[in-house]
């Protein structure tokens, strides 16, 4: 039986996604304190990206509903695996970074963290992802490290 559903990857990564927002932002706001417009919480930033993780999941679930496919597959039914398999790999490639952060640095886990998240498409080139690796290489510990002051280890020590 054929789907009315148009693109069924985007629409199974969408809600993915959304989920995910919508559970780390209960998590988010069971576990810190929001504060007020005038002084924000330690709950606040992190509750908002969860609110944008949401919108974005609706967002790209809503356009799987209308857009027209492009491949083998689309509106042939939900392929669970392939739908899931970019929100997965993205997902891993984050909790990946956050695992090797502290033990590896920032630079080589943003490196990465990069080409995992890579994977996540078919279409990446190696050129394309050697260069983002190098550009966030560089971009996260300046940011992180150097304009916000975050103790975070920028390459690993060697004991």
């Amino acid at each position: 039986m054929a789907s009315n559903i148009r693109r069924t990857e985007d629409l199974a990564s969408g809600l993915a996604l959304a989920a995910l927002g919508a559970a780390a932002g209960a998590f988010i706001v069971a576990s810190y304190p929001l504060g007020t417009a005038r002084q924000l919480g330690p709950g606040a930033m992190p509750a908002l990206v969860a609110l944008i993780l949401v919108v974005l999941g609706g967002v790209i679930a809503v356009r799987g509903l209308w857009e027209q496919g492009h491949g083998a597959g689309d509106g042939a039914g939900l392929d669970l695996r392939a739908a899931l398999r970019p929100a997965g790999l993205i997902l891993g490639a984050i909790l990946l970074f956050g695992g090797l952060v502290d033990w590896l640095g920032v630079v080589p886990a943003s490196a990465i963290a990069v080409i995992g998240s890579a994977l996540a498409s078919r279409r990446t080139r190696k050129r394309e992802i050697a260069a983002l690796a190098a550009v966030l290489a560089v971009a996260v510990p300046a940011l992180f490290v150097g304009i916000l002051g975050m103790p975070l280890r920028i390459w690993p020590t060697l004991h």
